[in-house]
């Protein structure tokens, strides 16, 4: 996928990243349902992971059956996923049972769909970086963007990696933003009370759900 997608992710609403891999990711679901459905290595290496986590559960039927699929392959994973599990909850038994059953029910520790998100972040924040070191408005995008807490990793590790100078002005950005929500957070705490209320603006209103799309990402 071309800075095209990029630049659409950069000028949209909400974290650039998470916008820029809910757009990209979902081909590789699709990919990985259509191409390893009868690859047995790949299904053990997946059932070893604990399979999908909970949300790629779901979306592996929302995939697998969109248009006019017929869900088989989701069906295949699910299967391998769901019988892995069963077994692991029949053998937990005797003295250890509690911390085996613990085990068997955990979500997927090491889901695929997950693995290949982080791939595709750090990808896109190397090019991100590399482009906003050569190009203003790239940088003023890169820079002025609301990123989620995750996705201020994904972005400051890959400018660190290349030992660009734009990591501390990146850094002091979102301390900056980060500094804004905790004020107004305190301000909503301490706004609330019903002799209060009238006290609260917009913008203090705004930080709750504001504070959750930076620690939660983009819904």
């Amino acid at each position: 996928m071309g800075d095209e997608a990029l630049v659409d992710a950069l000028t949209g609403l909400g974290c650039p990243m998470c916008t820029h891999v809910a757009t990209v990711a979902p081909r590789y679901l699709d990919s990985l349902l259509y191409q390893h459905t009868t690859d047995r290595a790949y299904r053990e290496r997946f059932v070893k992971g604990g399979g999908f986590c909970r949300r790629h559960v779901r979306a592996s039927v929302v995939a697998d059956t969109a248009g006019n699929g017929d869900g088989v392959g989701g069906a295949i994973f699910l299967r391998s996923m769901l019988g892995a599990r069963h077994k692991a909850l029949q053998a937990a038994d005797g003295r250890r049972a509690a911390k085996r059953i613990r085990e068997a029910t955990r979500p997927a520790w090491d889901c695929p769909v997950c693995e290949n998100e982080v791939t595709l972040a750090a990808a896109a924040a190397k090019r991100l970086v590399d482009n906003a070191v050569t190009d203003a408005t790239w940088r003023s995008w890169v820079l002025g963007a609301r990123w989620c807490l995750s996705h201020v990793g994904s972005v400051t590790v890959a400018a660190g990696d290349a030992g660009r100078d734009i990591v501390s002005v990146l850094q002091g950005r979102q301390f900056e933003l980060m500094r804004d929500l905790e004020t107004r957070l305190d301000a909503l705490a301490h706004d609330s009370s019903h002799d209060r209320r009238g006290q609260l603006t917009p913008e203090v209103r705004a930080a709750l759900k504001e504070v959750a799309d930076f620690l939660a990402g983009n819904e």
